[in-house]
């Protein structure tokens, strides 16, 4: 849930206080993040406070409790924090920094522009007539606190931008076994894909995470961001490449870190899961002093929790967890019977039989024999029905991590800075029971010499065949994060004239290392068991063997998969430089609403990414998996401005562009000019119309220009053998896995976008704010990978004669040779698909975003705080390439299964004198597809959508002294686990992608404030 930030700066003019007694008011105010408090306290005195996020960003307060006029609960309430105040009048007050240094501020992105303009700064307005329509925008930005995310029960950044409303899309992650990224996090803002949502930490950019997003795509992961460090998280919806440039598109997310703190913070937290696994440990500590000209802010935080297994959850224990009961065991071992040459039809008649059964000890003792339930295929074959359990649904992680903040006044006109975040994260994490199949043997299977018949063996390794067992077999993925900068700012002269200059440096380093057979090795491992070659079938290319079916369903030894495996390493590093110089000017001329200001900025730099592949891989010798790799780097630079201008004291207009160019060694440029307009109407005090224009644009991926040809495993369905034997519908029986490889495109354009919104804020009366906006995104040319759905489909109408077979197009796709589709002997099964970047795909998306806000303190119990956030999409149509008729993603759940709606609400209370502060904090993730509708279609029988998956934390904070809190937080009180889905009829049971089966978690927290000033408690 999100609160709305601040931004508009109000006139005030000074005058002579009243010489009047000021009334006495009743406060309760607890201690912790001084912008909360200072809004406690103009609701609860009945006044209006006026100051800049900046001066207020990462203080806290003592708090205070008792009766007051307004001018001592002030002073209290700022004791220590380095602040004072000039009053305007009995009831308003305006904050100011009591050193007489004024040095220049870096811009916040809620203001949405490029440098620090002191007009154009941030500047929040507490307990004023408008409340929180005061401090709107024409750029709606919603932002959530330290204090929020901490009695929310958010455990990771992950955690915090997963739960906003606009995260309406589903991605990939630490549940997507055997995903290229699952030691990642993406966002996924409005269902647009992650490489559409730029992510910042204190304005400044990440690189990108070293791996690719589905193998394809270059994005920012904040899975190794620690949440000691934040202040508050700022996101802004929709287009924003005049400010930020590329990817800027589908939104902007500001992680703004703890920048001014007196003393020091340490922080304990330790946690568990009702259901076993995810034990998780965290102690964090920041300090921060001022040493004469000298502040310094230094933070620390390591980061510890295990991992959760499949098995650990009842939905996910196996395959006695389906909806339906007890399904069939799956396969450990078994050897499909697909006949003789006389009676081969394509499909298998059944199972070869155990001679000797099973062994009953593997997968925990589950193994036993099992009979076929495949009409017309009979036989029996070694299953266990707790084989599928042996998979993570949450990593194993340890994370160290760091940061180091210097502000040195060099004069009354110039600060320097310099910033270096530092963090280091290990996670292990096991994608299930690996397995052999004889799918690189010739024509994919072999035949038994004495009878004839074509086979398929399988086999899956239990963790008792595995040293160390499947703990022990975890992948394991390094990955080293950094962002360093060094800079100065001031001003010139006595002008009005601000500036800024920094160099910027961030990289990431990530290394995995997988346990996974070398095809050589377990090849002739089994080739010992199944026997020598004793001939080639001239008919159909298969190896011929004797086989020793007995050994074929032994058990085999640690050593013996020791043998045949070994640690295969995956090296990526990606990195951004970027130099940047600001100028500024809060007051460039009088205008009838006030200063204009104006900012300017010019910029250069590069990035790069390199994944270089395993020779491993190259050489074909690791079985049964995809690599992906590449690498390259290409040089930036850009200018841009904003211009903003108050027309009039009720209308503001905002005008900003921005010239970017890309450009390779090798390979073609990339330039584009994006601009922006935005309006502020406010025709009365309590209310604001908002609105603005933006073009954007995404530079092609370095990955879509520089990457290898890539392979990968993915599963398709075949419309041509589908049609071909008149099935009624090409569901699962039709569905099956094939390799694929992707090919680069250096030649790729700009994707382009334009979003524009509307909306409104209302405040009726104090401390209650009503805000809905509309925004409209839609993006052109997107670089993607040819749809392979389509291209499938494209094959099969290329082979039944709908389309003319010597046309280009079905030559390119099914030349037995080199076309995009192969298959086995020209028309049978698919063995291998390839398809290219290209500037493809047209997207839009329309959506409303509302949120209420009210505080209010009834009959001297307390204070009581209550939010609610809501998203609804309106809109998500994905065009797959011009001319083609558009997808409708929230209609058609074979493409998406994204949600539609997405609301949130917390509740706060807090108590008479700040002891106690309790809140209950809800989550409702809209209907969305379910199993049968997903694989199938909407309009196949069963389909339809499941029901609403709302769940609530909770949590309680104790203060027995003001540098004191002990905390508990409930997530997922109720124990939730994904909405029941009768048509789920294979495991996981669950869309994983959307849903995550954890369960309740139960944390306990302690904070200690030591070095600052202390007050008792009252």
């Amino acid at each position: 849930m999100m609160a709305c930030g601040a931004s508009l700066m109000v006139p005030v003019s000074v005058v002579v206080a009243s010489a009047t007694e000021a009334p006495r008011h009743l406060y309760a105010i607890h201690a912790g993040d001084l912008r909360a408090a200072l809004d406690a306290l103009a609701s609860q005195g009945d006044i209006q406070v006026v100051y800049s996020p900046d001066l207020a960003a990462g203080k806290t307060t003592q708090g205070i409790s008792g009766r007051f006029t307004p001018v001592d609960a002030l002073r209290q309430l700022l004791a220590g924090t380095g602040l004072t105040w000039k009053m305007v009048n009995d009831a308003t007050f305006v904050l100011e920094p009591s050193l007489p240094f004024h040095p220049a501020r870096s811009i916040p992105l809620s203001r949405n522009v490029p440098a620090a303009p002191r007009t154009l700064d941030a500047v929040n307005v507490s307990g004023s007539l408008i409340g929180n329509a005061a401090i709107q925008t024409a750029t709606p930005t919603y932002t959530i606190t330290s204090e929020d995310i901490k009695v929310r029960g958010f455990t990771s950044i992950a955690d915090v931008l997963e739960n906003s409303v606009l995260a309406t899309g589903s991605v990939q992650g630490p549940q997507n076994a055997g995903s290229f990224t699952q030691g990642a996090q993406p966002i996924s803002l409005f269902g647009l894909s992650p490489q559409f949502t730029l992510i910042l930490v204190d304005g400044k950019p990440l690189a990108d995470f070293g791996r690719l997003y589905n193998g394809t795509i270059n994005f920012t992961s904040i899975s190794n961001l620690p949440i000691a460090i934040v202040d508050h998280i700022d996101v802004m919806p929709g287009g924003a490449s005049s400010i930020y440039g590329s990817q800027a598109i589908g939104g902007v997310i500001n992680i703004v870190t703890k920048s001014r703190v007196d003393g020091g913070e340490l922080s304990v937290r330790t946690g568990s899961f009702s259901d076993g696994g995810g034990a998780n440990q965290r102690i964090s500590f920041v300090y921060g002093h001022a040493f004469g000209r000298l502040r310094i802010v230094s933070a620390a935080e390591f980061d510890s929790a295990s991992p959760i297994w499949g098995y650990q959850r009842p939905l996910t224990a196996g395959t006695d967890s389906g909806p339906a009961g007890a399904t069939p065991p799956s396969v450990q071992a078994g050897i499909l019977d697909f006949g003789t040459a006389n009676t081969y039809t394509g499909n298998p008649l059944g199972y070869l039989s155990p001679p000797a059964g099973c062994d009953s000890h593997l997968f925990g003792n589950s193994t036993a024999l099992a009979n076929s339930n495949v009409p017309g295929q009979p036989g029996q074959y070694c299953g266990s029905r707790k084989l599928d359990g042996y998979v993570t649904y949450s990593n194993q992680s340890r994370s160290y991590d760091g940061m180091l903040k210097l502000d040195y006044r060099a004069s009354e006109h110039v600060r320097l800075y310099s910033d270096v975040m530092l963090n280091w994260q290990q996670q292990r994490w096991f994608p299930g029971a690996s397995a052999w199949f004889p799918d690189d043997l010739p024509q994919g299977a072999v035949e038994d010499a004495a009878t004839g018949h074509y086979l398929y063996p399988e086999k899956f390794f239990a963790p008792e065949e595995m040293p160390g067992g499947a703990a022990g077999q975890m992948y394991r993925q390094d990955d080293l994060l950094y962002q360093a900068d060094v800079g100065a700012n001031g001003r010139l002269g006595d002008s009005d004239w601000d500036w800024d200059i920094y160099y910027l440096r961030t990289g990431d380093r990530t290394e995995v290392v997988e346990p996974l057979a070398i095809e050589k090795r377990i090849d002739a491992f089994f080739g010992g068991i199944l026997g020598p070659v004793v001939g080639v079938d001239p008919a159909t290319g298969l190896n011929m063997y004797n086989p020793n079916y007995k050994a074929f369903f032994s058990p085999i030894s640690p050593a013996h998969y020791a043998g045949f495996t070994q640690g295969v390493g995956e090296f990526s590093n990606t990195w951004i430089n970027n130099t940047r110089a600001t100028i500024s000017n809060a007051s460039l001329f009088t205008l009838p609403g006030g200063d204009a200001g104006f900012a300017a900025l010019i910029e250069s730099g590069g990035e790069a990414w390199y994944e270089p592949v395993n020779p491993l891989y190259t050489q074909g010798s690791v079985f049964e998996h995809a690599a992906t790799g590449g690498g390259g780097q290409r040089s930036h630079a850009a200018s841009a401005f904003e211009l903003n201008l108050p027309l009039l004291s009720l209308l503001t207009l905002d005008v900003s562009g921005r010239y970017d160019h890309y450009a390779l060694d090798k390979g073609g440029d990339n330039h584009k000019f994006t601009y922006k307009a935005g309006v502020e109407f406010r025709p009365v005090d309590s209310f604001l119309v908002r609105g603005n224009y933006t073009t954007s644009f995404k530079a092609p991926d370095l990955s879509s220009i520089f990457l290898g040809p890539t392979d990968y495993y993915t599963t398709v369905t075949d419309y041509y053998q589908c049609a071909i034997a008149h099935a009624a519908a090409c569901g699962s029986a039709y569905q099956y896995g094939v390799k694929g490889t992707t090919l680069p495109n250096p030649g790729l354009q700009p994707a382009t976008a334009q979003s524009w919104t509307v909306g409104t804020v209302w405040s009726p009366v104090d401390n209650l704010s009503f805000s809905l906006d509309y925004l409209h995104i839609a993006i052109r040319d997107e670089v993607v990978q040819q749809d392979l759905d389509r291209l499938i489909r494209t094959d099969a109408q290329c082979l039944l004669g709908q389309l003319n077979a010597d046309s280009a197009q079905c030559v390119a796709i099914t030349n037995p040779v080199d076309g995009q589709v192969q298959r086995a002997l020209g028309n049978g099964p698919i063995t291998g698909v390839t398809t290219y970047y290209a500037n493809l795909a047209n997207e839009v998306t329309k959506s409303m975003v509302g949120s209420v806000r009210y505080q209010f303190s009834p009959w001297h119990i307390g204070s009581f705080s209550v939010q609610l956030d809501y998203n609804d999409m309106l809109k998500h149509e994905y065009q797959l390439a011009s001319g083609q008729a558009p997808i409708d993603n929230l209609a058609d759940p074979q493409y998406s299964s994204e949600f539609k709606n997405i609301a949130s609400g917390s509740i706060t209370w807090t108590s008479p004198g700040g002891r106690w502060t309790s809140t209950l904090y809800g989550h409702r993730y809209g209907p969305s597809p379910n199993y049968i509708a997903a694989n199938d279609g909407a309009g196949v029988p069963g389909s339809g959508h499941l029901s609403p998956w709302i769940t609530f934390n909770g949590s309680v904070t104790y203060r027995p002294a003001r540098n004191v809190e002990l905390s508990m937080l409930v997530n997922n009180i109720a124990n939730k686990m994904p909405p029941f889905d009768p048509t789920y009829v294979s495991y996981p049971y669950f869309n994983y992608d959307n849903y995550n089966v954890y369960g309740r978690e139960i944390l306990l927290q302690l904070d200690l404030k030591f070095g600052g000033q202390s007050h008792p408690l009252r």
